[in-house]
C-alpha cells in the first residue's frame, strides 16, 4: 500500500487522521481534482452495536445505507445535519435485523425519503423462520408508502443508477431466500443480506451488510471478480471469518462498524481484532469504528482519501 501522506492533530476533544492512498489498478498518487466534487462514504460510529453509512454522490444526492438501531437515531441524525441533508434519495435495508433497521422510523419521521430499497427476503421468507424483525421490516415498507416513497425490491443481477458515472450493482441475495441445511432464522437473515457492489469511474465500493460465511462462499466461487474492490465494509461488524472472500476483495481499505467489547457474546469476541486479523494480511488498512470513529472515503474516481474522526473525552492533567 503506498501511503502519499499521513497527518495527525488534536484540537479540543478532536482527533482526525487523514490518509491519501492511491487506488488499485495502477493509477498515480496525487490531489483530487478540486473542481470536481467527490463521491463520499460515511461510516458513522454508532454508540450501540450496528450499522449506519451515508452515501454522497458527485450530485449531491444522499443515500443511507442502513440506519443503526433505534438508539442511535441521533448519532445518525446529527451526521446527517451535520452534512447538510435535506432530503434522501434512497434508504437501503440491508436486511431484517434491528441494528441495521430500527432507526428507519425515526429516519422518516424527520427526512423526506424518496425511495426505499429492500430485497424480496423478507416477503419470501419461509414461515417458521419468520420473527418479529421480518413483521418489522414489512411494517417499515408500509411506513414508506404512508410517507409517499416508492418501495423497490432488488435482488442478485439487478441494477441501480445512483447519478452519472454512479453504477450499483447488486452482488446478493438470490430472488428466492438462500438456505442452508437446518436454518436457523439468525443465520439466514445473514445469509441473506443485501451485497451492493457501488462504483464511481475506476473506484469500487463493495457494501455486503451481515453477509454469512456461507453465502459468502457462493459469491467467492461464483462471482470472485466482482468482489475485487478498493474499499469493503467487513461483513458482520467483523464477526465473520471467510479468509477466500477477503482475498478475492483485495481491498486497500475495510472499515468494522461495531462496538468495543461484546462481553455478553459466549466467546467474548472483540470483532475490530476479527477484522484485522482477517484483512491486514491481505495488505488492507482496517479501519474499526469504536477505535478510530466514524470514518469517511472519498474518491474523485482516480484517488481515494480516508479520514478517520474520534471524538476524545480528555481527562484533566493529573498534578
Amino acid at each position: 500500500m503506498r501511503i502519499q501522506r499521513s497527518t495527525l492533530f488534536v484540537q479540543k476533544a478532536s482527533v482526525a487522521l487523514a490518509i491519501s492512498l492511491g487506488l488499485l489498478l495502477g493509477l498515480t498518487v496525487r490531489g483530487a481534482d478540486r473542481d470536481q466534487k467527490p463521491l463520499t462514504l460515511i461510516v458513522i460510529e454508532l454508540k450501540q452495536h450496528g450499522l449506519a453509512m451515508l452515501l454522497e454522490t458527485p450530485e449531491g444526492r444522499h443515500y443511507l445505507i442502513d440506519t443503526g438501531g433505534g438508539g442511535d437515531r441521533d448519532t445518525v441524525a446529527a451526521c446527517l445535519t451535520e452534512h447538510h441533508v435535506d432530503q434522501i434519495a434512497g434508504v437501503v435495508i440491508s436486511h431484517p435485523h434491528g441494528d441495521h433497521q430500527g432507526g428507519v422510523p425515526a429516519v422518516f419521521e424527520r427526512w423526506p425519503v424518496k425511495e426505499l430499497i429492500v430485497s424480496p427476503f423478507v416477503r419470501k421468507v419461509p414461515e417458521k423462520l419468520k420473527t418479529s424483525e421480518t413483521e418489522f421490516s414489512l411494517g417499515l415498507q408500509k411506513l414508506a408508502e404512508q410517507k409517499g416513497a416508492r418501495v423497490t425490491e432488488v435482488w442478485r443481477g439487478s441494477r441501480l443508477e445512483w447519478g452519472a458515472d454512479v453504477h450499483v450493482e447488486v452482488l446478493w441475495p438470490p430472488e428466492e431466500p438462500f438456505l442452508t441445511p437446518n436454518p436457523q432464522p439468525h443465520g439466514t437473515y445473514n445469509n441473506n443480506s443485501l451485497v451492493l457492489r457501488v462504483q464511481y469511474k475506476a473506484a469500487v465500493f463493495l457494501l455486503p451488510g451481515d453477509l454469512g460465511n456461507e453465502a459468502a462462499a457462493v459469491l467467492v466461487r461464483e462471482s470472485p471478480a466482482k468482489l475485487k474492490a478498493h474499499v469493503v465494509i467487513v461483513p458482520h461488524h467483523g464477526f465473520f471469518g471467510n479468509a477466500d472472500f477477503a482475498k478475492a476483495v483485495q481491498a486497500q481499505v475495510a472499515i468494522a462498524s461495531c462496538i468495543v467489547d461484546y462481553p455478553d457474546h459466549p466467546t467474548r469476541n472483540v470483532p475490530g481484532i476479527h477484522a484485522v486479523d482477517l484483512f491486514a494480511p491481505m495488505g488492507t488498512g482496517v479501519y474499526v469504528t469504536p477505535w478510530h470513529g466514524t470514518v469517511i472515503v472519498s474518491t474523485d474516481g482516480k484517488h481515494l482519501s480516508v479520514e478517520a474522526r474520534k471524538n476524545l473525552e480528555l481527562a484533566p492533567l493529573s498534578n
